[in-house]
């Protein structure tokens, strides 16, 4: 190997910073204790990425960063992590800013640790952001849901006037109650319920255009039937005399 290369190689292992990710108890994630073994965090960058696994005391440990701009992502099966930009200088100084995801890369949140990574490991906090849910809720039982059917508030509406209704005749002056019985007679809706209308009713006749019994209409099919009887009767009678 190369003078140039070993000294270029182990100038980097000199230079590179020691981090540290730390989970805080949030109301999302009370006790960090409970992630699984599973849960890494990965450093991304150009290259090939940096992982770490989650150690007994809830933490992440990178023990050589090389400088550079770096996206900070935890996976975990049960919750989701906020994400970080976590910049390494060449002096080896570390600063971790909030991220947002979709939008550009220079847009930076808050501030979530700064230090000097050759000294000592700088602790960075990522937050928990909230638990994975992968089945859905099921709905429970509640009478608002019953109440907001329009089907069951047109019949609330409609027991409302029949229970309501003789209560309301009975406290109605006699001339008011006069008019309004009145107006039930000439009504439409009190006509079409009429018993008799009902039962003499021909809904098949009604439905292939016949008249009523009272109207005295004749359909274009009767006509002709009845010129025909009407002149055999009278053609017989001549032969008769």
């Amino acid at each position: 190997m190369k003078p140039t290369v070993l000294f270029s190689l182990l100038a980097s292992l000199v230079s590179a910073a020691h981090l540290t990710i730390t989970l805080p108890a949030v109301p999302a994630l009370p006790n960090p204790s409970t992630l699984p073994s599973s849960t890494t965090a990965t450093l991304i960058s150009h290259g090939t990425p940096l992982t770490a696994h989650i150690s007994r005391t809830n933490t992440f440990v990178f023990s050589s960063v090389n400088p550079g701009s770096y996206l900070l992502t935890l996976h975990s099966r049960d919750h989701f992590f906020e994400p970080l930009r976590i910049d390494v200088s060449a002096n080896d100084s570390v600063t971790a800013w909030q991220t947002f995801r979709g939008n550009e890369w220079g847009n930076r949140g808050e501030v979530r640790g700064v230090g000097d990574g050759r000294e000592k490991a700088v602790e960075v906090e990522v937050r928990c952001l909230g638990g994975k849910e992968f089945y859905a809720v099921r709905a429970g039982f509640s009478m608002f849901s019953i109440l907001k059917n329009p089907m069951i508030l047109m019949a609330l509406f409609s027991l409302a006037v029949i229970v309501g209704m003789p209560y309301l005749m009975e406290n109605m002056d006699p001339e008011t109650r006069a008019e309004f019985e009145e107006m039930q007679k000439k009504s439409p809706i009190s006509a079409a319920t009429n018993t008799n209308s009902l039962q003499n009713f021909d809904l098949a006749g009604w439905m292939a255009g016949k008249p009523s019994a009272g109207s005295g209409e004749q359909t274009p099919q009767e006509e002709p039937a009845r010129q025909e009887s009407s002149g055999g009767k009278k053609g017989g009678g001549r032969r008769k005399g």
